[in-house]
């Protein structure tokens, strides 16, 4: 199986799994209210509210995964969404400037 479908194969039971998911918004396993309970959410500037909006202006589509990590000494979010052709995207936000560090497209 290759990474495109294996990553859409989990991202799908993902999101059966965790029921009918709105536009835009994250898995109901990791709700705004129980992250913003995180040591580590306090430390960020930028809301995960504010780090979703950011990241579909720069891919349109569904967030299926997010979440806050410390990586190279940078508290970043790390948001995966699938757009409507079913491509997946990895959008990396600097969690206390905003700014988008990454944004990748995952291939096979």
């Amino acid at each position: 199986m290759s990474k495109k479908n294996w990553v859409l194969t989990v991202l799908t039971i993902l999101a059966i799994s965790s029921g009918s998911m709105a536009m835009g918004q994250a898995a109901p396993y990791r709700s705004s209210e129980q992250a913003n309970k995180s040591p580590i959410t306090a430390q960020a500037t930028i809301s995960i509210d504010q780090a979703k909006s950011i990241a579909l202006q720069q891919v349109p589509g569904r967030i299926v995964h997010i979440d806050l990590d410390r990586d190279d000494g940078i508290l970043k979010y790390e948001i995966i969404i699938i757009t409507k052709q079913n491509e997946v995207y990895e959008v990396e936000i600097n969690a206390n400037t905003g700014k988008v560090v990454k944004v990748e497209k995952e291939t096979d």
